[in-house]
Order: C-alpha cells, then structure tokens, then sequence
C-alpha cells in the first residue's frame, strides 16, 4: 500500500521528468530504492509517448522479470520492448528507438557503457535509473543530466522506508593458523598480508605496478579465518533473526555452514527458500545483490565489501524495508583493522550518512 506522501512524491517526480523530456534528451533519475522508480517511468511513457519502440536494459534478469510485474500491475500497453541484459547490448547497437531505459545503470561495465553509447546514438530519448549514483559513475556520463532527486535521507524522513544504523566490527587477522605460502613457507594470514603490504610499498616508491599485489592481499581478506570466526559468531547470536550475508566468493559462502547462492549454484532454491522464511541465514556474493527485494529482514551482514559505494549502497539498500516502519533495519559490516582496508571501508561508505555509522 502506496502512502499518501510516496504517492504525492512520485507525481512531483513524474512531473518533473515530463518537462525535463519538453527540452531534453537524456537524464537521470537519481531516487533511493522503494521510491518507486519504475511505477514513475511507465507514468512518464504512458503521459507523452505513444506506440513507441523501447530498449530496456538492466543488469540482472530479475529486474526483467521486475519490469514485466510492474507493467502487468499499472496496464501499461502499446510499446514494442526490447528487453536486454548489459552483457548483451553490443548485440543492439544497429537498432533505432524511440526511448532506451537503462536500469542501475551505475552497475555497467566498460565494454557495456561503450555498446549503450553507440545505442544511444540512435535514440530518441535516454533515461538513466538508479538509487546509488555515485561521481565517478556522473563522471562516465557527462551529457546526461539529473532530472530528480530523492535521497534515503529524505525516503526515512517521509515514511517511505525504515530508519537505519550501520556497526563496523574491526577484526585482526589470525596470527595462530599457519599455512604455506607460495615458497612453502609457513606462515599466517596476518603474516602473509603484512607481507604483501611491505612489497607493494616498495613496489610503489619505485613506480611499479603493483595490481596484482593488491588482488592476492585482498584474497587474504575475503578469505580471512579470522572474518570467518567473527561473523560466525555474529550469527550464532543472529540465530533467530533472519539475515542475508555478502561475501566476496563462492567458495567462503558455501564454507559458512548455512545455506548460499550464487553464479555458481545450480539453482536458485536456496533463494526462494529463504524468502518463503524456511530458514533464517542466507550468503551471498553478488548474486542476489541486484533486483532482489527480501522482506523481513533483520539484517544484513557484509563479510566482504569492495571500495565502490555505489555497490556497497546497493547491499545495503536490501534491508531498508517498507513493511515494518517502527522497525530500524541493522547492518554489520566486518572490517580488518589494517589501515588499508579502512580506507577502502571509507569510500564504500561514502554514500551513507556517517550519523547512521558506529566502530566497534
């Protein structure tokens, strides 16, 4: 049920989009998740357009299947669509259309923003969505103006969506397991980072790329023991709770002792076992991450995190709920206490409000 104030806010936003559209081509609408971002664009198509040709591309097919839900709800009839994933659009590039609807389109990659650009040559009209548009991604698109804005901030104040608070829980890497490294040396993980840490120091003052360096001193971290053994505990005391866990791979997920999706499971029936409450913890990685709206959620546990807000917003965003408003939606997110991976924390966070955010 559509409050009088969201409802209100949505035909504010409509009509800005309708006289933005009066003069220009391409926009983006910047509006925090349960806004109602999609309901706005199928009003917009349905007030000023008429039997026209559509792309409408998105990252994750559940958004398609999003997309097709919404249509089917608010009647909307009379357009030819092309639905088409990111991974796909190069195959589009030929095509002519009359309006293109990217959906978060802060989550294209390189490759696909150089196929949409081409697209878009072709286009009439373009119309950007997101709820986490960081600059970098206003950097990528600098002809494509903002036409409205509505912050999380302001969705908290308006009753839109529960309230919030974010815990970081610094941990320090195990010093007790030993494990071979890539010379057969045994050594700890906290060992083995500080070790990566002080040749990647070395490498920079002598202006070498050190990249790879980076990546495998990052692996310590998402595949850390000791991030393991801390976020195991949180869920013991989370055991009747219902969770969602984000890790950065499959195979930490599938080692957590709780049930897990992603790109590599066979199916989705982890997934939908959890929304229909059948257990209470889910891990992830990415899958899930986009396009997916879990309800009742009590938190949301970041075991890894990537030094992209916009993303980090994205996870976040999942527990932010509309159903339970007296209800403040809780995050736990794990951090190592290495000044690196603070840093990175930092502009992950970037996005949020830093009121909402304690250390521990």
């Amino acid at each position: 049920m559509i409050n009088p104030k969201q409802s209100a806010i949505q035909e504010e936003i409509i009509d800005k989009t309708l006289k933005f559209y009066q003069t220009n081509d391409k926009g983006y609408l910047d509006l925090t998740m349960r806004s109602g971002k999609t309901k706005i664009t199928l009003e917009f198509i349905k007030r000023s357009m008429e039997s026209s040709m559509i792309l409408l591309c998105y990252p994750d097919n559940k958004l398609k299947i999003t997309w097709k839900e919404e249509m089917e709800k608010w009647h909307f009839k009379g357009h030819i669509i092309d639905f088409v994933n990111f991974s796909s659009l190069h195959n589009y590039i030929n095509n002519y259309y009359n309006l293109i609807i990217c959906d978060e389109f802060h989550a294209l990659s390189e490759g696909e923003s150089e196929s949409l650009s081409k697209i878009i040559k072709n286009a009439d009209k373009t119309i950007f969505l997101s709820g986490t548009i960081s600059k970098e991604t206003k950097q990528k698109w600098p002809r494509f103006k903002e036409i409205a804005k509505y912050t999380t901030i302001q969705a908290i104040e308006d009753k839109v969506v529960a309230d919030y608070s974010i815990t970081v829980h610094l941990v320090d890497l195990d010093t007790t397991i030993l494990t071979p490294n890539k010379k057969g040396k045994m050594k700890s993980e906290n060992q083995r980072y500080e070790d990566y840490s002080y040749v990647m120091k070395q490498f920079k003052e002598n202006g070498k790329d050190f990249m790879h360096l980076a990546l495998a001193r990052n692996r310590i971290s998402i595949s850390s023991i000791a991030k393991k053994n801390y976020l195991l505990k949180l869920l013991d005391k989370y055991k009747d709770k219902r969770c969602i866990v984000f890790c950065g791979l499959s195979e930490v997920a599938d080692n957590l002792g709780i049930p897990s999706h992603h790109s590599k499971s066979p199916n989705d029936n982890n997934l939908q076992a959890f929304q229909r409450k059948e257990f209470n913890h889910l891990a992830l990685v990415e899958q899930g991450g986009i396009g997916v709206t879990y309800k009742d959620l009590d938190c949301v546990i970041l075991l890894n995190f990537v030094g992209n807000s916009a993303s980090t917003s994205q996870k976040l965003n999942r527990g932010i709920m509309l159903d339970y408003m007296e209800k403040c939606s809780n995050f736990d997110i794990i951090c190592l206490r290495k000044a690196a991976e603070q840093a990175k924390l930092k502009e992950s966070l970037s996005m949020l409000d830093a009121k909402r955010i304690k250390y521990v």
